[in-house]
């Protein structure tokens, strides 16, 4: 842990002038969305997973905050096809092409359509790695995001995604990226999600991971698996780490 511990005390980490915000506050309050993504992420659950996204889809709320929720769901579970063992891609595409049609009613909304466009793109980069052209939209999207939005949670958290997982040569830069998380853990104006902070904790896990400190990487990557069992990918960072370690 001391050489991450030292790297937090001794970097500056670019906060931004004001406080941070999180248009997608709404989400962590809805109970139905709470347990979706407990059964998304948890479980690995994709039949509880559909039938309480229908639950969601009829439930009532303002235009704005269903259509997100519409979105990210089906983003989430599309997600969650792909990594079933063996994964389910017809239903993955179904559900990213019900997202692109309800990404209409969002049109007057530049933050969530950037946002959840780009997620749709990253998703489908991940069911088909040679439709480049989705990786690079996706990549674009975060950054006009990132330009636009820059104290928005959701903005940083996809900008320090991209920084983690694309090579350098495309812009990558672990660095960055980590500075980007201890921005979010370092505010104490706002209350993160809890499965924005598994994001962020597995994230500093992965790269401990790159950075061969194996150590810190087994400790942030457990609190992230705690926090939700199923994640196929956190089990091989995990695995990879606890070898190294012998």
């Amino acid at each position: 842990m001391l050489t991450l511990l030292l790297c937090i005390l001794s970097m500056q980490v670019a906060l931004q002038g004001t406080a941070l915000v999180d248009d997608f506050h709404f989400l962590k309050e809805n109970e139905l969305f709470v347990q979706f993504v407990e059964s998304v992420r948890n479980e690995g659950n994709s039949e509880k997973a559909e039938q309480l996204r229908e639950a969601i889809i009829r439930s009532e709320g303002p235009i704005q905050h269903q259509s997100v929720l519409s979105i990210r769901t089906a983003t989430m579970l599309s997600r969650l096809y792909t990594e079933l063992v063996p994964p389910q891609k017809s239903r993955a595409q179904e559900l990213l092409k019900e997202a692109e049609r309800e990404l209409n009613t969002l049109e007057g909304s530049p933050f969530f359509s950037l946002i959840l466009s780009a997620e749709i793109d990253s998703i489908a980069y991940l069911i088909n790695p040679r439709s480049l052209g989705k990786g690079i939209s996706s990549n674009s999207k975060i950054n006009k995001a990132y330009e636009q939005f820059p104290n928005q949670v959701y903005a940083i958290l996809m900008k320090a995604s991209s920084l983690l997982y694309a090579p350098r040569i495309a812009g990558g830069n672990v660095e960055k990226a980590l500075t980007l998380y201890l921005q979010l853990l370092k505010e104490k104006e706002i209350q993160l999600a809890q499965w924005d902070i598994a994001s962020v904790y597995s994230s500093i896990g992965i790269i401990a991971s790159k950075r061969k400190e194996w150590q810190t990487a087994v400790s942030y990557l457990e609190i992230a698996k705690n926090l939700y069992a199923f994640d196929p990918t956190l089990d091989e960072y995990i695995a990879e780490a606890k070898e190294n370690m012998q």
